[in-house]
């Protein structure tokens, strides 16, 4: 997938670089939209603002449209007041190339800096914006925004277009995260909350991949809407209530974006993705990743030390915890709610009239942990796509055909990836002992592995594992 190129989309290039603003798409469900400079209010200045809010707008790819929401949210929030948070912005779009750096403030676009075309899916670029945009924070506290395409514990920030010779790009989480902490220490100034406006990021791959980069991080089990999450709203909360910590923020920013969507329905259009309400948010403290870590791995050892009694229960479990139905939160995915597949293991075991004391107990723990871990969290209570959600998923393919994604599309994802691609490096994988879980749960699959057993679809044992990794 390459650029779009053309006259139209060379004239809006001129235009950001000249400081005239481009009009932007309007906004769905009854939301001002506005143009890119919008007529300021007279909302009366109150307390000064605290925070700064950090864009990075990852749209060289099919969601362009999608950043431009966001921008137009930006433009009707700050246009109301002077007292607003400051907000800093870089994009990199699809139909034009260079980069650019803006300010929002009073209802306009500001240019800051203009940049040839940057691969925003590079950590290196995402630092560098990181850095400068921390030093020219004005407010104690940080919020910075990574809004582009999410794929899981695959990454975010896909960049169609960087160089016509080379695939799609694609940001791992790591170097997300390895940014982020370079460009604080750099600065000596932190980030206090790190939103991931894309879909599917509330994997426990990925937060555990943030654990050092920031004490709280928004982000969603499902999808992230057309509109995105209610920003305007925001700005209007912040306005009012400048001092807010970073776990209220977080939380402000949940529950505008569950009002937002709330009263939406169709529009008249019910093939818009808006047409079913997937909004959902989840606020993390990362402090209390290292106990959800220990908990989790105790729950582990002593599910797979049970496999032989409750191997056949736990793909209902499986199934009753997964995040929608296929194809509907994604098409490539296997989203499963964590709390969810552990309670109704408990239940279904308990069902089928057996009784483990030790099981129970590390899914109490684990639990535990996990509230420690779930500060806030919201889904939409019509409809049946998110029922099991609780707040975070992991990865759990059901057999290891499903787990070998080697042959994934590098026109949709850039490279062939699969969950130990060392690209990818997931400390997750380093770290706990899951793929010990899932090697002991597909030893009793019925899987097929090409070239062992005397069919070639002898289930995969320890020994396979150790093979292939030799090679």
């Amino acid at each position: 997938m390459k650029r779009l190129t053309g006259y139209a989309g060379a004239l809006l290039l001129v235009f950001l670089v000249a400081g005239i603003c481009w009009a932007t798409p309007a906004m769905k469900g009854g939301r001002t939209a506005g143009a890119a400079t919008v007529a300021q209010g007279n909302e009366p200045a109150g307390e000064e603002a605290q925070w700064t809010l950090l864009y990075y707008l990852a749209a060289d790819n099919e969601q362009e449209a999608y950043a431009d929401a966001t921008i137009a949210q930006l433009l009707a929030g700050t246009a109301a007041t002077d007292n607003h948070p400051r907000i800093l912005v870089l994009i990199d779009r699809l139909s034009v190339p260079g980069t650019e750096i803006f300010e929002v403030a009073g209802g306009q676009m500001i240019p800051r800096q203009s940049l040839a075309e940057q691969n925003t899916a590079d950590g290196a670029v995402l630092e560098n914006f990181a850095a400068y945009a921390l030093e020219q924070a004005e407010n104690d506290r940080v919020a910075f925004i990574m809004k582009s395409e999410g794929l899981s514990w695959r990454g975010i920030g896909r960049d169609n277009t960087h160089d016509e010779e080379s695939d799609d790009q694609l940001m791992p989480v790591g170097a997300l995260s390895q940014a982020l902490i370079a460009a604080q220490t750099a600065t000596d100034i932190k980030v206090d909350l790190l939103v991931l406006e894309g879909s599917i990021m509330a994997f426990m791959e990925v937060v555990y991949e943030l654990r050092d980069a920031v004490p709280y991080l928004l982000a969603t089990q499902s999808k992230i809407q057309p509109d995105g999450l209610a920003w305007e709203m925001v700005i209007r909360d912040l306005v009012a209530n400048p001092d807010m910590t970073a776990s209220e923020l977080g939380i402000a920013i949940t529950d505008n974006t569950m009002e937002y969507y709330a009263d939406k329905g169709n529009n008249g259009v019910p093939q818009d993705d808006t047409s079913t309400n997937f909004a959902a948010l989840t606020l993390f403290d990362l402090s209390h990743m290292g106990d959800v870590l220990a908990a989790h791995q105790a729950w582990a050892e002593t599910c797979w030390s049970l496999f032989d009694d409750i191997y056949d229960i736990l793909p209902h479990a499986r199934d009753l915890a997964e995040v929608g139905g296929f194809g509907e939160i994604t098409d490539f995915d296997y989203n499963f709610d964590m709390q969810t597949f552990m309670v109704e293991s408990l239940r279904l075991i308990d069902e089928a009239g057996l009784n483990f004391p030790e099981l129970d107990k590390t899914v109490d723990d684990y639990l535990s942990a996990q509230d420690g871990l779930v500060v806030y969290e919201q889904s939409p209570e019509d409809g049946d796509k998110l029922r099991a959600a609780t707040g975070l998923s992991i990865w759990y393919p059901p057999t290891w055909n499903k787990y070998e994604t080697r042959d994934e599309s590098d026109e949709v994802f850039g490279s062939t990836m699969y969950y130990e691609d060392p690209e990818i490096g997931l400390d997750w994988i380093v770290d706990s002992n899951w793929l010990t879980y899932l090697f002991e749960y597909f030893d009793r699959a019925d899987a097929k592995l090409e070239g062992d057993g005397t069919d070639g679809d002898e289930p995969p044992k320890t020994g396979v594992f150790n093979k292939i990794n030799a090679n």
